[in-house]
């Protein structure tokens, strides 16, 4: 793992005001790298930061690049290999919410509390659902969140507080599917023939379980995992 130093009087380190990706490296590949670039140069014009690099020195191996932008400048930490996530999520709803129009809630920042706090709820092979101050869905405590509910495949509106994420991109865009934003309350999981979430650490992952209660694959979360993990890794 390489090291990484902010100095401590950055407003990083100290409040949190900086922004971040996380890319996926395949033997020396990075995946969707030009898409993580338009998302982090996005989040730091938003906090009135500036992406000094583009990033082009793609790390040997396979492992996490985590990309980092602060008042301080722009840095890189390399971690490899990769801790497999769990075979299948337990889903259940956070006591801890986010406020849709935040920062925090639409963009990748340092501040992170609230989503450590709201997974910390969840079991070891858990994520839990956070809601926004309407009580509309927003999102897991790490990652995207999707579902199928009557032959639809849909996911909460970015309005709702979710971030813009590179596999939720990839869904939308390269997928083939038709996806339907909105917004929603709770209740609409009660029903869901399907849940999985996105990030780009996990790519696209089942949720087997709501609220404790099973769920019956309908086949969309492994289709298009397979599909995702299929297609080209980049540069």
């Amino acid at each position: 793992m390489s090291r990484l130093e902010i100095p401590i009087s950055d407003a990083g380190f100290r409040h949190g005001v900086g922004v971040f990706e996380t890319v996926r490296v395949e033997s020396g590949r990075a995946r969707w790298r030009e898409w993580h670039l338009e998302s982090i140069r996005e989040s730091a014009r938003v906090l009135g930061l500036s992406v000094e690099e583009e990033f082009k020195n793609i790390p040997k191996g396979s492992g996490l690049w985590r990309w980092f932008v602060t008042e301080t400048g722009t840095r890189s930490w390399w971690s490899e290999g990769m801790e497999p996530p769990p075979a299948a999520y337990e889903l259940r709803l956070s006591t801890i919410g986010v406020w849709s129009s935040s920062w925090e809630a639409r963009y990748k920042t340092l501040s992170y509390l609230g989503r450590i706090q709201g997974r910390g709820e969840a079991n070891p092979s858990g994520e839990v659902v956070m809601l926004n101050e309407k009580g509309e869905i927003a999102s897991a405590s790490m990652a995207n969140l999707f579902w199928v509910k009557e032959g639809k495949l849909r996911t909460p509106a970015r309005e709702c507080g979710c971030r813009a994420g590179t596999v939720r991109r990839w869904v939308f865009e390269r997928s083939g599917q038709k996806v339907e934003e909105g917004r929603w309350g709770k209740e609409e999981l009660d029903g869901a023939e399907e849940i999985f979430v996105t990030n780009s650490r996990i790519g696209i992952h089942p949720v087997v379980s709501w609220q404790g209660k099973r769920l019956v694959s309908a086949g969309v979360a492994d289709g298009l995992g397979k599909s995702f993990r299929a297609e080209s890794v980049g540069d």
